[in-house]
């Protein structure tokens, strides 16, 4: 029988939820929202992305990618613009008040990995990145 209280799923969705809490407590001064950074996120690392591409990356669907990016954009965070090449598809944009916030966001993501990680010592902080890197290969081949 599985031990469930001592799984690595438990042990993974604790700091899933753990890392989720301290980021919106460290971005509540932003007013973004609830996990509405990570689109931001997405958009510094490839400006202009496909709505799609932008949800796939992340891991939402359809609805949830448009829900959030209607907010950001009522924030003055992104734009939306049709896809010359594609009348389907809509490209999302950063703002320039988007882009002057990247440094807090940033931030905010070192401490909290900072803080899950201080437990560990190098070595071992670059053995779990191995770890989890093989373990989410299959899921980011998926896309």
């Amino acid at each position: 029988m599985i031990d469930i209280a001592n799984s690595e799923a438990r042990h993974l969705s604790l700091l899933y939820r753990q890392m989720m809490k301290e980021l919106e407590r460290d971005l509540a001064p932003l007013e973004l929202g609830p996990g509405r950074y990570l689109y931001l996120f997405g958009l510094y690392i490839q400006d202009g992305r496909k709505q799609q591409d932008l949800a796939d990356a992340i891991g939402v669907d359809k609805a949830a990618v448009t829900r959030a990016l209607a907010r950001l954009e009522q924030a003055g965070l992104i734009k939306r613009k049709n896809d010359s090449n594609d009348r389907r598809a809509t490209r999302v944009y950063l703002t320039a008040k988007a882009r002057k916030l990247r440094p807090q966001l940033e931030d905010a993501a070192i401490n909290c990995i900072a803080n899950m990680t201080e437990a560990l010592d190098t070595d071992e902080q670059i053995e779990l990145r191995r770890l989890l890197t093989k373990m989410t290969k299959p899921l980011t081949s998926q896309s």
